[in-house]
């Protein structure tokens, strides 16, 4: 039996660095549409098993990942808990143009750009109950604000009695983002009142890089030219919780993150930048019907007021129209899990959240998971389908400037797709 034990803790000590290196060694990974790509996805991933109930756990306990949603949530962990989690992301974008005919009558909408990519993240996070302590004590890392975003297009020649001839390539444009903010966290939570309420606080380090691109290649007398700005920044900020059993078949929870400032250094200009994101508050429910398997329903709502963000790259007559343009965001989530005599698990969530940076971009997003009993742990998939339109500016200009007889409008109706697959293994010791 001795040795037996011995084999299992040597496997989860493999298990457990193969998950952290991977993690270490992927690329920042969860693809944002374009109007996300300055401040960051509103839509982070942190594991299969959250993001299949749509990231609600204001009221329930999530293992160290709780440190992120709430970190009363922690005090509920039995035990000690890991959980390492891999993602794969499949974003899609689609630009399109209205098309007129010559007495100025709507004809079609032409797409005049389209692009695909995929890319990979991954989450950790450990719970630690020590019996002669009456705290638990959580360790989280997490991409928090994915900034990951790419546009390229050719421009080829309209006119078919020019020289040089028509579709020859005019100019090759690359605009993309890349970087991420991850979130190091610490959390300590401790039980009350006879196990029916729950306190927590966890500090965050948040670390990480935004890296902005834009390469324009001019095959006539244009200009190329090729601009970086590649930004570090870190600094800490923190979240308080509170959650209550009130009663066997309901549960209450609400938290607030305190207000994120991170700055650093931008390369070739002088000087520290810094970003200041705004705070959130979460709350939300978890109801327990009287069934048999268990199933369990949760709710949250997160509240975020964007126009209080702050960017010093920005100076002081600048920032109220960049306030002005942002916009207060109210994120709705529910979930549903159901656990089966096998002790696996079906998993169900629905997202609706408006776009901090366009007052008519609409998310909603679809998920659904599973997880079932594997290596003394649980074994998690997850499943989600975003989509969302919204009408911008273009990246690069178009004619308008040249004096061509072509004329493109002075927008894109642009339509982004995203598929995400996450995998998760949890286990307690």
């Amino acid at each position: 039996m001795m040795m037996q034990a011995k084999q299992i803790e040597r496997r989860t000590a493999i298990t457990l660095a193969a998950g952290l290196l991977a993690m270490a060694m992927v690329e920042s990974a969860a693809a944002v549409p374009f109007i996300e790509s300055t401040y960051g996805g509103q839509s982070p991933w942190y594991s299969a098993e959250l993001n299949a109930v749509a990231n609600t756990g204001a009221a329930v306990g999530r293992g160290g990942l709780s440190n992120i949603l709430n970190p009363a949530g922690l005090a509920w962990t039995t035990g000690t808990q890991l959980d390492l989690g891999l993602t794969i992301v499949r974003h899609e974008e689609d630009r399109f143009m209205p098309v007129y005919d010559s007495f100025g009558s709507w004809v079609i909408d032409m797409a005049i750009a389209s692009n695909q990519k995929t890319r990979l993240s991954g989450s950790a996070g450990l719970a630690l109950r020590n019996p002669s302590l009456p705290v638990v004590v959580g360790l989280s890392l997490v991409e928090r604000y994915p900034f990951q975003y790419a546009f390229e297009e050719e421009i080829r020649n309209p006119d078919p009695y020019s020289s040089p001839e028509r579709d020859r390539i005019l100019e090759e444009r690359r605009y993309e983002v890349k970087g991420a903010l991850r979130t190091l966290s610490c959390g300590l939570a401790g039980q009350l009142l006879g196990e029916r309420l729950a306190v927590g606080a966890a500090l965050h380090y948040t670390f990480g890089d935004r890296n902005e691109y834009v390469f324009v290649r001019n095959y006539t007398d244009g200009e190329s030219f090729d601009l970086r700005e590649e930004w570090d920044l870190n600094g800490f900020h923190a979240t308080v919780g509170v959650q209550s059993r009130i009663h066997e078949r309901l549960a209450l929870g609400a938290a607030y993150e305190t207000r994120l400032k991170v700055d650093g250094e931008i390369n070739d200009v002088p000087g520290q930048y810094a970003l200041r994101y705004p705070g959130n508050w979460r709350g939300g429910l978890a109801f327990f019907p009287r069934s048999d398997p268990r199933t369990v329903f949760t709710a949250d709502i997160v509240y975020t007021d964007w126009t209080a963000l702050e960017d010093n790259r920005y100076d002081a007559e600048e920032l109220p129209y960049l306030q002005a343009a942002l916009q207060e965001v109210i994120d709705v989530c529910f979930g549903v899990e159901h656990t089966f005599y096998n002790q696996a698990r079906l998993r169900f969530g629905f997202r609706r959240y408006d776009s901090y940076a366009d007052r008519e971009g609409g998310n909603s997003v679809f998920s659904a998971g599973a997880g079932w009993p594997l290596a003394s742990g649980m074994m998690s998939f997850s499943l989600e389908l975003n989509k969302v339109q919204s009408v911008l500016p273009h990246i690069f200009g178009y004619f308008n400037d040249d004096g061509s007889q072509y004329y493109a409008a002075d927008t894109a109706r642009v339509d982004d797709r995203r598929v995400r697959l996450g995998f998760s293994w949890s286990r307690n010791f």
